[in-house]
């Protein structure tokens, strides 16, 4: 990529007509990502005008159709690999970023974007193409990096998170936790704290089918009690300790199910799962549906819910049970302990710790009112975290990034120009993928 000098203003050109954002997304799948959706929906579109670049069709498009969310598809890669991956996996899908912002900087250009919102911190190429184009640029950091993330090929976090510091003017931080890890190494780029913000009326709103119904399809028996796990089966997730965890309660609640419902990219970590629950003699008692459809009905089926994560930046999964009056158990991981109120809201106990994991369901599965009251009182708490309060803070940020000129002292816009392709260049040789810019 060559620097021919910022093309656009930072300010936008247009005035009068709404501000023109692209909103980056590292994923096309409707789970966490559905945050996106959530925050255009709640922009005024008479001062932003919203456009989602996904990576790919899938879930998340189709979501933001229905909402009247314009989206564009342009590819995007991981340069943060994920838990699981071998480095031959990383660096496969990681070749080609020059040619992929290249092509994003050209689609901002005849856009006339004025601002770049990168919706995680893995994806690289809207950064890249924003400091080319002299672009104003945010990241959103939804997630912590440990517990193996990112593998020990690619972790060397003064790095990944000087990239971040050097290509942004600004972080968003979805929990406290997240700007606290983000605030050790970060040092130029302002830092945010934005929940993300739930529509309640809309999610106890959303469909579901009958508990009869649900159990057939789970292929469980009628007049099970059930304990459920919401989210995509991989490591950081822990569910793998949760399968421990309800071995050593199977015996004293015979009647007592286990559903981990989510999908999966890890198939070593899933046979793991499949393992465990063979080890324990716990089949037929142990469902694994993938993800569902209608997330509401497991969670109005279960009697309690757990998250048992080695690692969340927030904890949409704990949200949601929440807002559904369900009793939550989680781990003290990150995000969950700034949603839940330990012993009022929920129960909290370390990660990767099944003993602590059992105590805490036993306690619920053995004193019903006191479940209940702890599942009313989280949904009391879960109102709190509304979209319009999100997306008001979030616009917000929009507006003051928008607003700032440049300091002329600093020449921060044709420093990152200059700096972002030697950036790039040194992405790729740590991935050991060959670049074909200059």
């Amino acid at each position: 990529m060559n620097g021919t000098g910022p093309s656009l203003p930072r300010r936008h050109a247009d005035r009068g007509a709404p501000a023109r954002v692209a909103i980056v997304s590292h994923s096309a799948m409707a789970g966490s990502e559905l945050a996106i959706a959530r925050l255009v929906e709640g922009l005024d579109p008479e001062i932003f005008r919203a456009i989602v670049v996904l990576p790919s069709d899938g879930p998340l498009r189709e979501n933001l159709a229905a909402r009247g969310v314009e989206s564009v598809l342009l590819p995007t890669a991981w340069w943060v690999p994920a838990t699981h991956w071998p480095s031959s996996t990383f660096t496969g899908q990681l070749a080609g970023l020059d040619e992929r912002t290249d092509r994003l900087a050209e689609w901002l250009r005849s856009e006339r974007i004025a601002l770049v919102h990168t919706n995680t911190v893995v994806t690289l190429e809207g950064a890249l193409a924003a400091a080319r184009l002299g672009i104003p640029h945010l990241w959103h950091s939804r997630g912590l990096f440990d517990t193996g993330f990112p593998p020990s090929y690619f972790s060397d976090l003064e790095f990944i998170f000087g990239v971040v510091d050097l290509l942004a003017d600004g972080v968003i931080c979805v929990s406290r936790t997240v700007r606290e890890q983000t605030d050790a190494y970060c040092r130029l780029a302002p830092r945010h704290v934005v929940y993300d913000g739930f529509d309640l009326a809309g999610f106890l709103a959303s469909s579901s089918v009958p508990r009869d119904a649900l159990l057939q399809r789970l292929g469980l028996d009628p007049g099970v009690r059930i304990v459920a796990s919401l989210g995509g089966l991989q490591r950081r997730k822990g569910q793998l300790d949760l399968v421990d965890a309800f071995a050593s309660l199977a015996g004293r609640y015979p009647d007592l199910c286990l559903v981990l419902a989510g999908g999966h990219n890890d198939e070593e970590y899933v046979r793991a799962i499949v393992e465990a629950i063979a080890r324990h003699g716990l089949a037929g008692r142990v469902s694994l549906p993938g993800g569902l459809s209608d997330p509401m009905s497991l969670l109005r089926a279960a009697e309690v819910v757990v998250q048992p994560s080695l690692s969340e930046g927030f904890g949409l999964g704990v949200l949601e049970a929440a807002a559904a009056a369900r009793p939550v158990v989680a781990t003290r991981c990150g995000g969950p302990e700034e949603v839940l109120e330990d012993g009022v809201s929920g129960l909290l106990v370390p990660p990767a710790d099944p003993p602590a994991l059992a105590r805490a369901l036993d306690s619920l599965l053995g004193d019903r009112e006191r479940a209940c009251q702890i599942g009313e009182a989280a949904a009391r708490r879960a109102a709190s975290f509304d979209t319009r309060s999100t997306a008001a803070a979030i616009a917000r940020i929009y507006e003051a990034t928008l607003e700032a000129p440049p300091d002329p002292t600093t020449r921060v816009v044709e420093v990152r120009q200059r700096l972002a392709p030697l950036l790039m260049r040194e992405v790729l040789l740590r991935a050991g993928v060959p670049s074909t810019g200059p």
